[in-house]
């Protein structure tokens, strides 16, 4: 098959991630595979995945913007000539540039719904899902279903999967990554997402009060960069926490960042799924997360992982300290997360499930 993958860009985050994990199984498979974005920091990986790039200029969040309008026009010029069988949107703006496509070329398209959306008068004006929907969990299969009525066109739950075999810096890599956050050889609870309020970093700053209660030497590294970095700055200052709490820009090799890392928590306020939790426990980090969504598709409280609720500040502070304060719990969490990844959330099935989706709406 000859497929495109549509998306707003290609700078860190889950969407990336799964663009270009989804791409590179894809090629492996024998596909020929096209991404199309406005481009951004990744853009290199997939470069240097053989994959080519189409850029498309939309910096922008409105679907009647001209930028949509002469994106639409380009890319079917481009497209023309190029034979391809199916594109696969990952967002609002890239459905809507699918849709014209489809309808000028003839060309199917399917979208993946990557979280929950909000009810906008632009999703009346723009109902576009394609022919098929990928939903990352059974929770936003709901919310599509629910809010959106979407009973009528195909959806399908395919996990989103990530690669086992993620190996550990050498301890000279991670010692100078240390010394350069300026963090201390004290425990390390890690964060690694885009600084916006649904992903619940106040409440994880917060809740570092209370385990710093109880083990003074605590750290908490937040990584990532987003609207609220200043906000978070000025909580970690109001608190009198800048000697625990470290908030530092996104690094290409998140590997590095996860040999850092005691813990990873994520207390989201919502959340499709969570693919970087998932790295986190192929990578064999025991895992805390909000109760919400996606997350309880992945995490059995007590088994591999554990789960609190959202906004529940002195809930997350028990928990980590929980991990911390007991190997026999950790070593249990890392090994059941892993073996979790390894029986229901691999790239490979990933890549499967979505290949044999493809297929199906071109038969049907």
């Amino acid at each position: 098959m000859k497929i495109l993958l549509l998306t707003n860009h290609l700078n860190a985050g889950g969407i990336t991630t799964y663009v270009l994990s989804l791409a590179k199984g894809l090629k492996e498979k024998g596909h020929l595979v096209k991404v199309a974005s406005r481009g951004g920091e990744k853009l290199d990986v997939l470069k240097s995945l053989g994959i080519e790039h189409i850029f498309l200029n939309i910096f922008t969040k409105s679907e009647i913007s001209p930028k949509i309008f002469w994106a639409k026009r380009n890319l079917c010029s481009i497209l023309e000539k190029e034979g391809m069988d199916l594109l696969h949107a990952q967002t609002r703006l890239t459905r809507v540039i699918s849709r014209y496509v489809q309808k000028r070329l003839n060309l199917p398209f399917v979208s993946t719904a990557h979280g929950f959306y909000k009810k906008r008068i632009s999703h009346k004006i723009f109902p576009h899902w394609g022919k098929g929907v990928i939903a990352i969990s059974k929770a936003v299969e709901k919310h599509l279903k629910v809010k959106f009525g979407l009973e009528g066109i195909k959806i399908k739950v395919i996990y989103n999967g990530v690669e086992m075999g993620s190996f550990k810096k050498s301890e000279k890599e991670i010692n100078g990554l240390r010394n350069n956050f300026g963090l201390s050889r004290g425990p390390v609870i890690g964060i690694i997402s885009r600084l916006a309020e649904i992903k619940g970093h106040f409440y994880l700053i917060r809740a570092m009060k209370y385990v710093l209660e109880k083990i003074p030497s605590a750290q908490l590294l937040i990584v990532g960069e987003g609207k609220i970095r200043n906000l978070l700055l000025r909580l970690i200052k109001d608190l009198e926490m800048e000697k625990s709490v470290f908030l530092v820009s996104s690094i290409s090799d998140k590997s590095l960042i996860f040999s850092l890392m005691d813990i990873f928590v994520l207390p989201s306020l919502e959340e499709g799924l969570g693919m970087v939790l998932l790295e986190a426990m192929a990578f064999g980090i025991p895992v805390v997360a909000s109760n919400t969504g996606g997350i309880s598709e992945i995490i059995q409280d007590g088994e591999n992982g554990l789960l609190v609720l959202p906004r529940d500040e002195k809930g997350l502070g028990e928990a980590i300290c929980r991990i911390l304060e007991d190997d026999t719990l950790k070593n249990k969490l890392v090994f059941k997360g892993k073996q979790t990844i390894e029986e229901k959330f691999t790239l490979d099935n990933m890549v499967k499930e979505t290949e044999d989706f493809y297929r199906e709406i071109l038969t049907f």
